[in-house]
């Protein structure tokens, strides 16, 4: 065999752990906490206690041995994005679901801490290379964006990210992962986002669900293990699958341009807030201000927020949304919920606590109106200078009975690529600490800090079912 999906099988299936520059290795060690963080967040949610019981219907936490890596799978992977507060990488977010194939099937293989790792770094990297040949959900005219195209979805980069670890976690060789590569993109869910969002009372999955993505991508590592075989090529060339979900830009073979030279995971980003990434903008623009006039929610008396025209749609001006979903796609919903000072996390998608009195009447005080400043909204290249603007450029314009104050950014609060918004490692393990029970808070910093030195990686999966609310105390793992 040969071709382009034979190379990217190669490059991840040989990558060893000290071939991962310790920098990279850190940042994957970051990004697991964060997500199981969020994994263990969302499990006590009412949506979460559904993910979970659904994962029990397919046999999570009934095997000792790890063989209900597939049903684990999918619990994993949905609850690590199901509050929209996982990382997230230039158009869209797969952190969840390699983290689902790394520790799922690692638990299955004892495979140290070490390979966890390694298998952790190859599966993001792989969803990246591929979210990269895909490019943004947006027409493209002469390098400038014209709205969002008909047919696009984020099932692809997850997919691959749980292929990816899976089959590193399993050391399959070369071959065996073109083929995994290829069972699973033949058998992915399909791209939805454009009929996903044209709703504005959200259903309670999203524009992709990263537990079906993550499943997908497992179920596809260990039947090519067994045999099974699809087309090779499903990479390559003009039929390919990156051309079939390509985004708007048009340039499928970027998915090979410099293969083992740029690291996807020193360009992620961490949220500090329970909403999708576009939001993240004006909230940042919003926390400066209220740390820098001492504003409350008492003297509020309008909220104006200024987006970029892809963020000026119906679900994201909603100003009474109700379900779980819809919560972490309101503009209005988010501001009130950070002037309101409630903290991050799953009180902020709460539908009690939205359809309160209280809540009501800050949200009406808050408009979306666009921004006149220039856009360009299809975010930039994530391997561009690193002073460079994301060009998505948000301002929040706040009226109190004290006068008028405005704050524009252009950032997201915690983007790795940008040096004055970059995150530390406290940050990370305070927002954890956060989302988490203190024990098991902990013992998961802990086993993660030293994971390198981990003879059985599964102790830290165990930690991790160990710390689920709805956690089995009568699960005993070997």
């Amino acid at each position: 065999m040969s071709g382009e999906t034979l190379a990217l099988a190669h490059h991840y299936a040989s990558l060893d752990f000290d071939a991962i520059p310790a920098d990279v290795r850190a940042e994957g060690k970051r990004m697991l906490l964060d997500t199981m963080g969020c994994v263990i967040s969302a499990s006590d949610t009412p949506v979460g206690k559904m993910v979970s019981q659904l994962g029990a219907d397919m046999g999570a936490g009934r095997l000792a041995d790890g063989t209900d890596y597939v049903a684990r799978s999918y619990e994993v992977g949905r609850l690590g994005n199901l509050m929209d507060l996982d990382e997230g990488y230039a158009y869209c977010h797969f952190g969840a679901a390699a983290v689902a194939g790394a520790m799922t099937v690692g638990r299955w293989r004892r495979v140290s801490g070490r390979e966890l790792l390694t298998a952790l770094v190859a599966g993001y990297e792989l969803g990246g290379q591929v979210a990269l040949g895909i490019g943004p959900e947006f027409k493209v005219q002469d390098g400038k964006p014209q709205g969002r195209l008909d047919v696009w979805g984020i099932a692809a980069p997850p997919v691959f990210a749980a292929v990816g670890a899976a089959a590193r976690a399993l050391r399959l060789c070369a071959e065996q992962s073109n083929q995994a590569y290829a069972v699973a993109a033949s058998n992915m869910p399909i791209p939805i986002g454009g009929k996903w969002s044209t709703e504005v009372d959200l259903p309670n999955t999203k524009y992709g669900d990263l537990g079906w993505c993550a499943m997908t991508g497992v179920l596809g590592a260990v039947s090519a293990m067994r045999g099974t075989t699809a087309v090779p090529t499903i990479l390559d060339g003009d039929k390919g699958l990156i051309r079939i979900v390509q985004g708007g830009d048009n340039n499928s073979r970027r998915f090979l341009a410099r293969l083992g030279e740029r690291w996807h995971l020193r360009r992620i980003f961490y949220k500090r807030w329970p909403v999708c990434g576009w939001i993240q903008y004006p909230l940042a623009a919003l926390d400066v201000l209220m740390k820098k006039h001492d504003i409350r929610v008492d003297d509020v008396t309008e909220v104006v927020v200024e987006v970029a025209g892809g963020a000026l749609i119906p679900r994201f001006t909603n100003t009474q949304p109700e379900g779980f979903v819809s919560l972490q796609f309101s503009i209005p919903h988010a501001i009130a919920m950070l002037l309101m000072q409630v903290p991050s996390g799953p009180q902020w998608l709460s539908a009690d606590r939205a359809a309160t009195p209280a809540v009501k009447a800050v949200r009406s005080r808050i408009r979306v109106e666009l921004s006149h400043a220039p856009q360009s909204y299809a975010w930039a290249d994530p391997f561009s200078p690193a002073d460079a603007e994301q060009n998505v450029l948000s301002a929040v314009r706040v009226t109190t009975t004290r006068g008028t104050f405005r704050e524009e950014s252009n950032f997201i609060f915690s983007e790795n690529r940008h040096p004055h918004s970059a995150i530390e490692d406290a940050q990370v393990e305070a927002k954890f600490r956060g989302l988490v029970a203190p024990p098991h808070a902990q013992r998961l910093v802990s086993l993660v800090r030293d994971m390198e030195d981990l003879d059985d990686a599964g102790r830290l999966v165990d930690a991790l079912y160990a710390a689920l609310p709805g956690a089995d105390p009568d699960y005993h793992p070997s």
